[in-house]
């Protein structure tokens, strides 16, 4: 499940996966915009990019334990133990993008998907908590490959 990383933060990554009860089939999910998602050659499985500029603060569980922009840690992106729309968007966030069209635009085309810690560490990724989320508990996951395979929630 693991690629190889140094032995301290290998540590701090067992004690964070066995702290909050994680195996390698657990699923996170996010919500993101169909046009973001590359189509697979399997109905349903797609590949999301990583963001290379998040806005997340997350701990850093294998450094100080400070609080630092997720930006500093890597591309990657953030994902809920749940399925739980819209927890990516404040309240301000959506009056903004209420704001950008005409009242009778169609909604965005969004798709609620899910993918495995195994593929996240597995391409050496790390797990980070994200304490600027307060509706769910939030990962943010870094994607060292680019990408991540998610598959539509059910």
């Amino acid at each position: 499940m693991t690629a190889n990383r140094d032995a301290a933060t290998q540590t701090a990554l067992d004690n964070l996966l066995a702290e909050y009860g994680f195996t390698p089939e657990t699923q996170l999910y996010r919500e993101a915009l169909r046009q973001a998602l590359t189509p697979t050659d399997s109905p349903g499985v797609y590949r999301l990019a990583a963001n290379p500029s998040p806005g997340e603060t997350v701990v850093d569980v294998y450094g100080e334990g400070h609080l630092v922009q997720a930006e500093s840690v890597g591309p990657g992106l953030a994902f809920v133990e749940t399925t739980s729309p819209d927890w990516q968007e404040t309240m301000e966030m959506r009056v903004l993008l209420a704001r950008r069209g005409p009242p009778d635009s169609a909604p965005l085309d969004r798709v609620e998907v899910a993918v495995r810690l195994q593929d996240v560490l597995g391409q050496g990724g790390l797990i980070y908590p994200v304490e600027s989320v307060t509706v769910e508990r939030a990962w943010y996951c870094t994607l060292p490959s680019g990408f991540i395979v998610a598959q539509e929630a059910t």
